[in-house]
């Protein structure tokens, strides 16, 4: 059965209720450690599926951390039982896009506390543990596009070969640190970390040694324009889905590789055609879960291929050319494609019944259209005209369709900023784009008023919890706003009833790159 239609039946009968993630209350006592238990105690017990569990246990870890006034192996023990917790949890596989990097940063913490309660043998593997750690932390933030924390990490780990005395390893990487601080923008840390590395290099330290040191710190601010020329493109598109449901994981592939045309339209503005779009298309409906005592799960088909569009000559949306052309195109070879790697058995053949009558739904004129001017918008009308400093987060709401069920839209929290320069296309030397990175959450206030629109208040309604999350990073030409790469990644969580049985989790990792024909 697919995890989308389980979830449409159950949210038209069943859904009402707050969306937020339950938090304990707080005390007007200092937090002790019997909150957090409590805390945690409370959540498994309301909905053990929920990603607030594993939010709980490592805060309390970090709470367990930061006593440095406790008894020292007794509150490093307890904390490396909430991160082993986590760590050992089937949830962590499949929607856990901040916590892989926070529990390397909290067993770092944990080795250097170790390292200061342990005797002078233990404390040398303590802090190469730590180091370890540091490092791992680092390439973590990077893959989630958390630049800070990755480079506050990078400083850590400077700081902890330092204490090792490989002062030679230690100069290097707070060199990487400060590397990473220019790249990035991070002025306020660059200014912390320059006296650092003088002293570390035995010189003069003072306001006036920093000072010529910053005055080549570059202030980046960059103008987007809409300035779209003629021409073909060559894209590929690969989705990697993964989806706790009833206890099982499974996994899914879906991938796409079309060309583009863009075209000065007759009437003004451009014309986007796109050829080739079933050719290469793979929806990424299989592979059945193994075992599942209850349900064979199958993955809607990706709508990776898209639909022809025009925008205006100042590079507004003006709409979809061939939706209605193209959506029975698309759902026929999706469903021919479908019934020809069918599994065998009953089930089987069930499940894939139900994706085939998913397929209409996902694939029907209007929600090809949405998504296509979804897409546009993230990927270039918002950004025309606009001014960025580097490193600054903005902030703005907008409609944007919901993840794990796309045909509802929900107004969502966007924050994102102008990180970096890069080049446009891997291999290539000059940084003549820019990534711009994009985190979205739907609005608690907008999303309860359509949960309760799907299901009707309480008590008649037995939904526990949702969460979504989108983050993405686009590399884009701030000249012409042309698209050049973007990946994006998808989190979401349903919980109906208080069983992990009806607890669903899936993720979602786009990857998708344009190659300009010269």
């Amino acid at each position: 059965m697919s995890a989308r239609p389980v979830l449409g039946c159950a949210l038209a009968s069943l859904l009402a209720c707050s969306c937020s993630v339950p938090k304990p209350r707080a005390p007007a006592r200092p937090p002790q450690a019997s909150d957090f238990e409590a805390a945690i105690a409370r959540l498994q017990r309301s909905d053990p599926a929920s990603p607030a569990v594993l939010s709980t246990k490592l805060a309390f870890a970090q709470f367990l951390l930061s006593q440095a006034s406790s008894p020292c192996v007794q509150r490093l023990n307890l904390a490396q039982e909430q991160i082993g917790s986590v760590g050992a949890s089937a949830e962590t596989r499949i929607m856990f896009p901040d916590g892989w990097a926070l529990v390397a940063n909290l067993e770092y913490q944990q080795h250097l506390g170790r390292a200061a309660c342990s005797s002078a043998a233990d404390r040398r593997g303590e802090l190469l543990a730590a180091v370890e750690a540091a490092r791992r932390a680092v390439g973590l933030y990077r893959d989630q596009f958390e630049y800070h924390s990755m480079v506050i990490m990078q400083f850590d780990a400077a700081v902890a070969l330092r204490r090792l005395g490989e002062s030679a390893a230690a100069l290097a990487a707070l060199k990487e640190a400060l590397r990473m601080d220019l790249e990035y923008g991070f002025e306020a840390d660059a200014r912390e970390n320059y006296p650092l590395l003088l002293t570390w290099r035995g010189e003069p330290a003072g306001t006036e040694q920093v000072a010529r040191l910053m005055a080549e710190f570059p202030k980046r601010r960059v103008s987007l324009r809409f300035g779209w020329r003629s021409g073909d493109a060559r894209i590929t598109l690969e989705l990697s889905r993964a989806s706790l449901d009833g206890g099982q994981i499974a996994r899914s592939q879906a991938a796409a590789a079309f060309e583009r045309r863009i075209a000065a339209a007759p009437a003004g503005g451009w014309s986007v055609t796109y050829m080739h779009r079933l050719r290469g298309y793979q929806p990424g409906v299989w592979p059945l879960a193994p075992g599942m005592p209850k349900r064979e799960l199958t993955f809607p088909p990706a709508p990776l291929p898209t639909v022809n569009f025009k925008v205006s000559a100042k590079g507004e949306f003006v709409g979809v050319t061939d939706a209605k052309a193209f959506a029975p195109r698309l759902t026929a070879w999706t469903d021919k494609l479908i019934r020809a790697h069918e599994p065998a058995g009953d089930r089987a053949r069930a499940a894939a019944a139900d994706v085939v009558g998913r397929t209409a739904i996902d694939f029907s004129p209007g929600m090809l259209e949405a998504d296509a001017a979804q897409n546009y918008q993230l990927e270039t009308a918002m950004w025309v005209g606009a001014t960025l400093e580097q490193g600054v987060w903005y902030e703005i709401s907008a409609p944007m369709s919901l993840p794990g069920e796309p045909e509802f839209v929900v107004e969502q929290r966007i924050d994102f900023a102008f990180t970096r320069r890069v080049p446009c296309t891997a291999g290539a030397v000059d940084e003549k784009c820019i990534e711009i990175v994009i985190r979205a959450t739907p609005d608690p206030t907008a999303l309860r008023h359509v949960l309760d629109d799907w299901g009707g208040a309480p008590p008649n309604n037995l939904f526990v919890d949702y969460f979504a999350s989108t983050e993405a990073r686009i590399v884009t030409d701030p000249a012409t706003l042309l698209p050049y790469a973007h990946e994006g990644r998808v989190y979401w969580y349903v919980s109906i009833g208080n069983t992990t049985d009806a607890a669903i989790l899936e993720s979602e990792h786009l990857i998708s790159r344009t190659r300009y024909a010269p």
